[in-house]
């Protein structure tokens, strides 16, 4: 871990650049948002502020959150709308398929993926507190099943099948399937090998 690399820098030589700026965004539910150099939204930092309001609307301060609230939260994510966006008028209609490339368009609510990395982002700032400050928390976003313990495959004994990680925490979202008649299925027989 970097904790444990022995570099001595010259902090008080080293230039840090203004790279990055907290910018109005406009939508009243979410009126700033930090964007780094490129003027890209910081996604961890706008996923713990939605975990840090989630908890001021329960009214638990963050160093008591339990996975009461994780699992609260998981659930509120999985069921809220996203903040409403400006849309070309041509776009697509949100969670439609686009017939040609079986890719969906962004839904209405949180993708699994986004609700996963969410999950994510939050465990580490908990670790983190844990970690660098000593601090006796509980983690409301546990790693869960065998990988608190460390890599299934750790002790892998090379006669045997590795094992399968295991899929997520207990409240970890699962990835949605394929939608059914995308352009991959569809096509796929059409092609011939030879």
């Amino acid at each position: 871990m970097a904790e444990h690399v022995t570099t001595v820098r010259d902090v008080a030589a080293l230039r840090v650049a203004r790279a990055g700026r907290v910018e109005k965004s406009g939508d009243p539910l979410r009126p700033f948002r930090l964007v780094d150099a490129h003027g890209t939204e910081v996604a961890a930092v706008s996923e713990l502020l939605a975990w840090v309001r989630f908890l001021h609307a329960v009214e638990v301060p963050w160093y008591l959150a339990s996975r009461v609230e994780a699992r609260d939260f998981a659930l509120w994510l999985k069921t809220t709308k996203k903040p409403p966006r400006q849309r070309r008028p041509d776009a697509p209609v949100p969670g439609s398929v686009n017939p040609i490339t079986g890719k969906a368009a962004p839904g209405e609510n949180y993708a699994a993926r986004t609700r996963r990395h969410a999950r994510a982002v939050i465990r580490s700032f908990y670790e983190y507190h844990r970690e660098t400050h000593g601090r006796r928390l509980i983690n409301p976003f546990p790693q869960g099943g065998a990988a608190e313990e460390g890599s299934p495959n750790a002790h892998h004994n090379p006669m045997q099948p590795f094992r399968a990680p295991p899929g997520g925490g207990p409240i970890s979202p699962r990835n949605p399937s394929r939608p059914r008649g995308s352009f991959l299925t569809r096509h796929s027989t059409t092609c011939s090998p030879h």
